[in-house]
């Protein structure tokens, strides 16, 4: 499988992206129609069509980031022997004249395929960045037997966590993402206490769940993602292989 030829997909339906998600509907075993899956795409980073994102798409086409993606995931998918999955690349959202917070990529995991969202002018370390984290939620979410409905908060935590820290392990701190740097460790154990332990065995299900996770309506920005990074970055003699397969509540433990 591998990476999937979305980009002849967009030459025909590039202003039709829900017509474009019909050829989906059977990965995620017909439970989702097109328009669903578009939708829930979009919250991810998935584009618009609209000239900006055009360009974008023009961009990735010069830039051979479906080539440089297929590369990268061989190799790591040799090197973890992860499970082989489709891998489908989009532009990703345009961002508004009045929005400073200019990101580059985003993705979105499941345990069969994978979804990533490239801006314009990537470079390929940001592109291998991106790989790294969401095909290690892959592997994670193939070797824990365990439904996604019924992952807690710590659950998603320690998964964000762990992707972050494999990508800091192979390519260094230059290529974390920003949220990783966001607060001091003393910060984040005073947060642990007050918004966290009582809370990280809610499920998946719960709407606090995303809440807690992005730190959004008062909570601190990006509180779960900042949290999971903390309880794993100094868990001692941790390899690839290991993080694939280790009970989140091994962290709470140290």
């Amino acid at each position: 499988m591998g990476v999937i030829s979305t980009n002849e997909w967009m030459r025909k339906d590039f202003n039709r992206p829900i017509q474009m998600m019909e050829r989906l509907e059977s990965t995620f075993n017909d439970t989702l129609d097109a328009e669903m899956i578009y939708h829930h795409l979009l919250k991810h980073g998935m584009y618009s069509p609209n000239q900006k994102t055009k360009l974008t798409w023009e961009d990735l086409q010069e830039n051979d980031v479906w080539e440089k993606t297929q590369s990268l995931f061989t190799a790591y998918k040799k090197l973890w022997g992860g499970p082989d999955v489709p891998i489908y690349i989009f532009p990703l959202m345009s961002t508004g004249i009045w929005n400073k917070k200019v990101e580059m990529k985003s993705g979105l995991a499941f345990k069969d395929k994978l979804f990533l969202f490239y801006g314009k002018g990537i470079v390929e370390k940001e592109i291998e960045a991106l790989l790294i984290h969401e095909y290690h939620h892959v592997c994670r979410l193939h070797h824990l037997k365990k439904d996604q409905k019924e992952f807690t908060l710590l659950d998603t935590m320690i998964m964000e966590g762990l992707a972050e820290r494999t990508v800091g392990k192979y390519l260094g701190t230059k290529y974390l993402a920003n949220w990783t740097k966001l607060y001091q460790e003393d910060k984040l154990r005073e947060y642990w206490r007050k918004h966290l332990k009582e809370k990280h065995t809610i499920k998946r299900t719960d709407p606090l769940h995303d809440v807690l996770l992005l730190g959004t309506k008062g909570y601190p920005y990006m509180l779960g993602y900042c949290s999971g990074y903390y309880l794993v970055k100094n868990f001692e003699k941790l390899s690839v292989k290991r993080s694939f397969i280790i009970q989140s509540e091994e962290f709470l433990s140290k």
